[in-house]
């Protein structure tokens, strides 16, 4: 049997078209899953032309027209004027988002709930316990707040990025910085102990209350002969106070000693305080840095790449060299290599800024602020360092320190001295039922008493254990007088260093400012050179990489300066 050719040819294009017909089928089936991305300026009318879905990561084109809109781009810094904007949108996994009612989008559009909050917050964000909660509510506990943490890839991707000057930074950083919250704790501690301890000049008062119900058996052995009833109630109460009249300096030592303790958590928060902000403004000065290596390693990219079409343009035309070729994809290889270790810095810097300020895990922060140089803080160095050793708070740390180490002393010694208190009783009693005479009615009466007095306690020998805790904090007032001579040259010399390197870098700008403007000119004159035939392309190649270092070391002499200037306001507990 023979069969045609034309049906060989049907058959095999059908072959063909089948797995393409699957596939398209397959494709299909793909659950759609919405987009959460899109970012919109608030108070703004648009109309959402497509509905934003699609099947898989990828960007999509996404037409949206504006009303009376001035600005409506992905992109805040750049904006767009145009009356149909496309935007690009990416795709991310799908997440469950509750209905959004009264929502003033298109029902075909799904408003992110992350958006709604007129702040940048997620929603992810672990929740954080405010210490100064519990001064509300003196005496009381707060109730339980739930501790959370990320479980999905949705609540810890990136999805926003935020450009935060360097003033919202230090507003921030002591509202959600770890260390500061916990000082503050414990200077709440300190003076809850201070309440305490005054507390002990005030008199006592306590109740209490007796009910008891007696069946005896002595009684029962004695009922044939008698008619006493072996059953009894009785309720009794007393209520008394207490008052310490006397004594030895105990209480009013506890109570200097708990001031103190107040101090040192004051001084240690101050101390706190200062270290976290600087620590912060270094994040931000390095991110700054980055952001600049990144800009210079990009132009040294686009340079390079350019002066490659330029060697390569020459060899086809006969004028230039193989090696003129190899040298300038070795200057590109070698500038992209340093791109992308920029990159990888710069990002890195932003996350250190974001952990350190405590931010939604789902922001990524970036530098608002322009890379210029603060003034500069005219002082002389005998000023500052005078300014070190008087506003340090370590070292009034260890002067309050040492004071306590002294009152705990003098505390173990006046409890061996006498204490005189003083008490006064009342007492009321009341035989509800039973007694054991024949005559009882079964119903006593209510009795009423006091009592007054007062009590002596002397310790007249403790084996040498007052004496022992004085030795013990004689060493550690010794301990806290070493750590201030210690503190105090490390004060002067952090106010030294700062301020002798404040001093240099602010000239290095000049300099460094300078040696960029003489390296464009070169490379523009090595340019022109090679153009008339004069120059190389090494020459340029070298013009190009001077060109990069110089602007490097202009960042790096910017950035240093700031960088000292704030160290030098950190030495003299000025930040």
């Amino acid at each position: 049997m023979r069969i045609s050719s034309s049906w060989l040819t049907l058959g095999a294009s059908l072959s063909l078209l089948i797995p393409a017909w699957t596939a398209n089928a397959q494709e299909f089936t793909i659950p759609l899953r919405p987009f959460t991305k899109v970012t919109l300026e608030p108070d703004t009318s648009f109309q959402i032309a497509t509905q934003i879905t699609s099947e898989a990561s990828k960007p999509q084109e996404v037409e949206i027209t504006r009303d009376n809109v001035g600005l409506l781009s992905s992109n805040p810094n750049k904006p767009q004027y145009n009356p149909k904007l496309s935007v690009k949108v990416a795709a991310i996994p799908e997440i469950a988002i509750p209905e959004a009612k009264n929502s003033p989008l298109s029902p075909t559009v799904v408003q992110d709930i992350k958006r709604s909050q007129p702040e940048i917050v997620s929603s992810t964000e672990p929740a954080r316990v405010i210490p100064s909660s519990g001064a509300y509510n003196s005496g009381q506990l707060d109730p339980e707040q739930t501790l959370v943490v990320p479980t999905t890839p949705s609540e810890v991707k990136l999805e926003i990025t935020k450009a935060i000057t360097l003033n919202e930074v230090l507003d921030l950083i002591e509202k959600t910085s770890s260390a500061a919250i916990q000082a503050r704790i414990t200077l709440d501690r300190a003076r809850a102990s201070l309440r305490e301890a005054q507390a002990a000049l005030l008199p006592t008062m306590s109740a209490s209350a007796q009910y008891s119900y007696t069946n005896s058996a002595q009684v029962q052995t004695t009922l044939p002969a008698s008619n006493a009833n072996p059953i009894s109630s009785s309720l009794t109460g007393t209520v008394g106070i207490n008052y310490n009249l006397f004594d030895s300096g105990v209480n009013n030592t506890t109570i200097r000693n708990a001031e103190y303790n107040v101090k040192i958590a004051e001084s240690n928060l101050n101390q706190i305080r200062q270290t976290i902000r600087l620590s912060v403004v270094t994040a931000y000065y390095s991110l700054q840095n980055t952001d600049e290596n990144v800009r210079i390693q990009t132009d040294s990219v686009t340079q390079n790449e350019q002066s490659l079409k330029d060697t390569e343009a020459r060899e086809r035309a006969g004028v230039g060299t193989k090696l003129d070729v190899l040298t300038a994809q070795v200057a590109l290889a070698n500038a992209r290599q340093a791109l992308a270790s920029s990159q990888a810095a710069q990002l890195v810097a932003r996350r250190e800024l974001c952990r350190q300020l405590n931010y939604a895990p789902t922001v990524e922060l970036t530098a608002a602020d322009k890379i210029e140089p603060v003034p500069e803080l005219k002082l002389s160095i005998e000023d500052t360092i005078l300014l070190a050793v008087r506003n340090r708070a370590e070292l009034d740390t260890q002067r309050l320190t040492r004071e306590v180490a002294r009152g705990n002393a003098a505390l173990s010694l006046a409890k061996l001295g006498p204490q005189i208190a003083i008490f006064a009783n009342a007492n009321a009693a009341d035989i509800l039922s039973g007694g054991s005479s024949p005559n009882s009615n079964g119903f006593g009466g209510v009795g009423l008493g006091y009592q007054i007095g007062a009590t002596l306690t002397w310790s007249l020998y403790d084996g040498g254990k007052a004496a022992a805790q004085v030795d013990q904090y004689k060493a550690d007032q010794a301990t806290a007088e070493s750590v201030f001579e210690q503190n105090a040259r490390q004060a002067r010399y952090d106010a030294e260093s700062a301020y002798i390197n404040q001093r240099s870098l602010f000239k290095q700008i000049d300099t460094a400012t300078l040696a960029v403007t003489q390296a464009r000119e070169a490379l523009r004159l090595s340019r022109l050179q090679l153009n008339a035939g004069v120059g190389t392309q090494l020459q340029v190649i070298t013009a190009e990489a001077a060109l990069t270092t110089a602007e490097g070391n202009l960042v790096q002499a910017i950035i240093g300066y700031n960088q000292a200037r704030a160290n030098l306001e950190r030495a003299v507990n000025r930040l």
